[in-house]
């Protein structure tokens, strides 16, 4: 929230509160969490990569300090595994580098964190998709981490996000 800047119309953590609050849980609204929060890598550095850009500019925040900005790195890259929560198989969204991040992530597997070993630096460094290289930013071994969690088994999703969510 440090680098968000306030477009006057609504506070940003009254907005935050309003699509987590109601939005999301609201059956009638006719969007999806997956399409606005990760809908593909084309709008990720759009999303979050502009405020890691932002933390590093600033010499007054810590960029590894970040915990929500790699949590949703994290989870986007472990739902291209195609594999919701519960262990079942979904389709992912249109992108037009899916392809070649799963074959990056190719063996990555649920109930096997260690699969991922080494499997996400290609990813995380490419300022193609992020605006930086995220592994040189020191947040590589963070996202890492977090995937691991993510991959722990079925039901691993809720659970790593009520951990570092505080729910």
């Amino acid at each position: 929230m440090p680098v968000v800047t306030d477009p006057g119309i609504i506070k940003p953590l009254d907005f935050i509160h309003e699509v987590i609050v109601q939005r999301f849980p609201n059956p009638f609204m006719p969007d999806t969490p997956q399409r606005i929060a990760m809908d593909t890598s084309q709008k990720v550095g759009i999303r979050y990569g502009e405020t890691i850009k932002s933390y590093v500019q600033r010499p007054d925040l810590d960029v590894t300090s970040l915990t929500y900005i790699p949590l949703v790195i994290a989870g986007w890259i472990r739902y291209l595994l195609a594999v919701n929560d519960e262990g079942h198989p979904f389709e992912c969204s249109g992108d037009p580098m899916l392809a070649s991040l799963q074959e990056q992530l190719s063996g990555v597997k649920l109930g096997d964190p260690d699969s991922v070993n080494g499997k996400l630096n290609g990813i995380l460094s490419n300022p193609g998709i992020f605006g930086s290289d995220l592994v040189e930013l020191g947040l590589g071994e963070k996202i890492e981490g977090m995937v691991r969690e993510l991959l722990a088994g079925p039901g691993a999703v809720r659970a790593t996000l009520k951990k570092h969510l505080g729910h």
